[in-house]
């Protein structure tokens, strides 16, 4: 009895290995999916606009599956601006995803060079597209993306001189200058860091930024104070002689600005000057 419920028993976990295999069935082909997962400006200079877009990549089988090549381009206002290739693909598991990262930017000069209708729209119309190419064993054909987004038009901020203030040595040695800024963008910024160094006569003094953060509104001006923490000596003196006859001197602020943005971190450079 015990024998034939053994036999029985091995019968039954035979068949369901075997029910489990064939409800599995062959592996049916199916194509890999791609989608743009992020796409968006990230820097501003004078000179470009950094841009970063993703790709992820989607193997619906369970097979690891490779991949040969991304052939991708970057539109300006529906325009063609370059194309490139990228072969560096992962091998992607089954049933799995694989991300993969395109940094390039488009210089000021070729959003300059765009038609004043165009540009009168007050914002940057960037395209990125593609295909991604599996394997040639695989027998897909390429699968394409594309991604448009649209920016307001970057302007630089405008920076101007607007005092020096000397405070003694019994209110805290300090010199104070104060720049005034424009915000030139439809969109606010805020100052995040200051790099600079304060010129007297050209003697150059470093110069510290007195708040973290400054908000300004599109269109609005906000002043940005910047300090120079004195020490005795012949140094603090001279500073001083000059500041107490400022028509003797000759001022000039220079170094550089970053602003933060919904669209990225907006770098200038600074040069100012004051000659009372």
């Amino acid at each position: 009895m015990v024998k034939k419920l053994r036999v029985a028993l091995l019968f039954l976990a035979l068949g369901l290995v075997l029910a489990a295999c064939a409800s599995k069935g062959p592996e049916v082909p199916r194509p890999p999916s791609v989608d743009v997962s992020y796409f968006n400006s990230y820097s501003i200079t004078p000179q470009l606009v950094k841009f970063e877009s993703k790709i992820l990549i989607r193997n619906h089988m369970r097979l690891d599956m490779d991949f040969a090549k991304v052939d991708y381009a970057v539109d300006l206002f529906d325009a063609e601006l370059f194309s490139d290739t990228f072969s560096g693909l992962k091998r992607t598991r089954g049933n799995g995803t694989q991300t993969v990262t395109f940094p390039f930017q488009i210089a000021m000069d070729d959003i300059l060079k765009s038609s004043p209708q165009l540009l009168a729209e007050g914002s940057l119309r960037v395209t990125f597209r593609g295909e991604v190419y599996p394997a040639e064993t695989w027998g897909f054909g390429a699968i394409p993306f594309s991604e448009t987004i649209q920016i307001p038009i970057p302007r630089i901020p405008e920076v101007g001189f607007l005092g020096v203030q000397a405070l003694p040595f019994g209110l805290g040695s300090q010199v104070k200058v104060s720049l005034l800024v424009r915000n030139t963008n439809m969109f606010p910024i805020s100052v995040q860091q200051v790099d600079s160094y304060l010129e007297i006569n050209a003697n150059s003094f470093p110069m510290l930024h007195t708040e973290q953060s400054t908000d300004i509104p599109p269109g609005g001006t906000r002043p940005v104070v910047l300090e120079m923490e004195n020490s005795p000596g012949k140094t603090l003196g001279m500073i001083f002689s000059l500041l107490q006859s400022p028509e003797k001197a000759r001022f000039v602020v220079s170094g550089n600005i970053v602003f933060g943005s919904p669209y990225g971190r907006i770098y200038i450079p600074v040069k100012v000057e004051h000659n009372p």
